[in-house]
């Protein structure tokens, strides 16, 4: 979006000048025009103040509402459909209340202890394999109550990182939908299907790590 400043004159010889952001020039012409109805104001001027502004509220809300009419027309079992679900919920959330999840840097550190957590599982799995008709007994004496209640904050940490992850790549499937053809949408809906994927896979896991908790 750009902000352009516009000059003109109304109804009555009165000069005014306005700051409208739109696309291009012609649309900052149609929404002044349309703001100023019934004024028959004159546009004498028009100058581009400033690139790559963000779209009003107004603005975003109209572009998510034509974006939702353009996939209910593909039918509610279009791929379109499927990747949308419960994308339009929080577009509209995060217009409305000026939100933008991002939780990069704790994603990255429960990543990490996740990742070590995974060694530590993958060292034990070495060592029970050794002898298998003591892996229960074995796993007894190295899984402790307190081991279990740390895999099961990683998993939870993931399973956060993992649900603003599907967030973000919903809004870039957003911001992305009016070239559906394009690279960057296709990317999105293919990053939005791994992540739900996984988000799907660590709360299965976050299940029956409470559940053996719980037994125990």
């Amino acid at each position: 979006m750009n902000d352009y400043k516009i000059f003109a004159t109304l109804t009555g010889g009165e000069d005014i000048e306005q700051t409208i952001t739109a696309r291009t020039e012609i649309e900052a012409q149609r929404y002044f025009k349309a703001a100023h109805k019934g004024q028959a104001a004159d546009i004498f001027e028009i100058t581009l103040i400033r690139e790559n502004t963000t779209a009003t509220k107004e603005q975003q809300m109209d572009a998510l509402e034509a974006i939702k009419k353009m996939v209910e027309e593909l039918g509610p079992q279009s791929y379109l459909a499927t990747a949308f679900e419960g994308v339009f919920e929080d577009a509209e959330i995060n217009i409305e209340n000026d939100f933008a999840d991002s939780m990069k840097a704790r994603w990255l550190y429960a990543d990490a202890q996740l990742n070590a957590a995974k060694g530590t599982i993958e060292e034990l799995r070495e060592r029970l394999a050794e002898n298998e008709k003591e892996v229960a007994t074995l796993r007894e004496r190295t899984i402790t109550p307190d081991d279990l209640t740390d895999v099961i904050h990683l998993v939870t940490e993931k399973r956060l990182a993992l649900d603003t992850e599907v967030k973000n790549a919903a809004e870039r499937i957003v911001e992305a939908a009016a070239e559906p053809e394009s690279v960057d949408f296709q990317n999105a809906v293919k990053d939005h299907r791994a992540a739900k994927s996984d988000l799907e896979y660590y709360t299965a896991l976050l299940a029956r790590t409470g559940s053996i908790q719980k037994a125990g």
